[in-house]
Protein backbone atom coordinates (compact mmCIF):
# COMPACT_ATOMS: atom_id res chain seq x y z
CA UNK A 1 0.00 0.00 0.00
CA UNK A 2 1.12 3.43 -0.54
CA UNK A 3 0.49 6.39 1.58
CA UNK A 4 -0.13 9.90 -0.33
CA UNK A 5 -1.08 13.20 1.29
CA UNK A 6 -2.98 15.90 -0.37
CA UNK A 7 -3.08 19.31 1.28
CA UNK A 8 -7.04 20.45 1.49
CA UNK A 9 -9.18 23.39 1.35
CA UNK A 10 -12.45 23.97 0.20
CA UNK A 11 -12.75 20.39 -0.96
CA UNK A 12 -9.39 21.58 -3.28
CA UNK A 13 -6.09 20.84 -3.49
CA UNK A 14 -4.80 23.78 -1.40
CA UNK A 15 -2.70 26.35 -3.48
CA UNK A 16 0.06 25.90 -1.19
CA UNK A 17 1.56 22.99 1.06
CA UNK A 18 3.35 25.39 3.00
CA UNK A 19 0.58 26.91 4.85
CA UNK A 20 -2.32 23.90 4.63
CA UNK A 21 -4.64 23.49 7.55
CA UNK A 22 -5.55 19.88 6.36
CA UNK A 23 -4.44 17.04 4.65
CA UNK A 24 -6.23 14.09 2.92
CA UNK A 25 -4.11 11.18 3.57
CA UNK A 26 -5.19 8.14 1.59
CA UNK A 27 -3.93 4.93 1.63
CA UNK A 28 -4.03 2.97 -1.98
CA UNK A 29 -3.66 -0.42 -3.62
CA UNK A 30 -2.94 -0.31 -7.19
CA UNK A 31 -6.19 1.74 -8.68
CA UNK A 32 -8.14 1.39 -5.33
CA UNK A 33 -8.64 3.58 -2.65
CA UNK A 34 -8.02 1.48 0.48
CA UNK A 35 -8.61 4.25 3.21
CA UNK A 36 -9.02 8.20 3.61
CA UNK A 37 -9.04 10.75 6.33
CA UNK A 38 -8.58 13.98 6.47
CA UNK A 39 -5.85 15.15 9.24
CA UNK A 40 -5.24 18.69 10.66
CA UNK A 41 -1.74 20.18 10.42
CA UNK A 42 -0.51 20.61 13.54
CA UNK A 43 3.23 21.55 12.76
CA UNK A 44 4.05 25.57 12.60
CA UNK A 45 7.76 25.22 11.47
CA UNK A 46 8.63 23.55 8.23
CA UNK A 47 10.73 21.45 10.64
CA UNK A 48 7.60 20.30 12.06
CA UNK A 49 5.58 19.69 9.35
CA UNK A 50 7.97 17.98 7.42
CA UNK A 51 8.41 15.49 10.73
CA UNK A 52 4.13 15.23 11.21
CA UNK A 53 4.21 13.81 7.26
CA UNK A 54 7.69 11.86 7.73
CA UNK A 55 5.85 10.18 11.53
CA UNK A 56 2.16 9.87 9.30
CA UNK A 57 3.91 7.60 6.83
CA UNK A 58 3.33 9.74 4.24
CA UNK A 59 5.11 8.62 1.22
CA UNK A 60 3.88 10.97 -1.55
CA UNK A 61 2.47 14.55 -1.36
CA UNK A 62 0.30 15.95 -4.54
CA UNK A 63 0.17 19.68 -4.40
CA UNK A 64 0.17 23.31 -5.65
CA UNK A 65 2.89 25.74 -4.52
CA UNK A 66 5.27 24.61 -2.23
CA UNK A 67 8.58 26.66 -1.53
CA UNK A 68 11.79 25.67 -2.01
CA UNK A 69 12.98 25.35 1.56
CA UNK A 70 9.74 22.62 2.33
CA UNK A 71 10.43 21.23 -0.84
CA UNK A 72 14.13 19.58 0.01
CA UNK A 73 13.32 19.33 3.77
CA UNK A 74 10.46 16.67 2.24
CA UNK A 75 12.60 15.54 -0.37
CA UNK A 76 15.21 14.83 2.56
CA UNK A 77 12.65 12.62 4.36
CA UNK A 78 12.14 10.20 1.03
CA UNK A 79 8.82 12.34 0.61
CA UNK A 80 8.10 12.56 -3.18
CA UNK A 81 6.24 15.33 -4.46
CA UNK A 82 3.92 16.02 -7.26
CA UNK A 83 3.89 19.86 -7.30
CA UNK A 84 1.60 22.64 -9.35
CA UNK A 85 -1.30 20.77 -9.04
CA UNK A 86 -4.90 21.83 -8.67
CA UNK A 87 -8.20 20.88 -8.62
CA UNK A 88 -11.11 18.85 -6.85
CA UNK A 89 -9.99 16.47 -4.75
CA UNK A 90 -12.03 14.01 -5.56
CA UNK A 91 -11.24 14.28 -9.09
CA UNK A 92 -7.55 14.29 -8.41
CA UNK A 93 -6.89 11.52 -6.03
CA UNK A 94 -8.78 9.47 -8.77
CA UNK A 95 -6.56 10.95 -11.46
CA UNK A 96 -3.62 10.26 -9.22
CA UNK A 97 -4.23 6.19 -8.75
CA UNK A 98 -5.44 5.72 -12.42
CA UNK A 99 -1.82 7.42 -13.33
CA UNK A 100 -3.81 10.49 -15.13
CA UNK A 101 -2.64 13.23 -12.95
CA UNK A 102 -0.47 14.62 -16.05
CA UNK A 103 -3.79 16.68 -18.23
CA UNK A 104 -3.58 19.37 -18.48
CA UNK A 105 -7.06 20.51 -16.62
CA UNK A 106 -5.28 19.54 -13.50
CA UNK A 107 -2.25 22.13 -13.87
CA UNK A 108 -2.03 24.99 -11.48
CA UNK A 109 -2.66 28.01 -13.61
CA UNK A 110 0.81 29.50 -14.88
CA UNK A 111 2.75 26.36 -14.31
Amino acid sequence: MRRTAVPVFMGRVSPVLDTCTQLLVVESGGKAVITRRTIPMKGGSLFERARELHKLGVRVIVCGAVSDAFFNLLRESDIELVCSIAGDVDDVIDAYCNGVLGQARFRMPGS
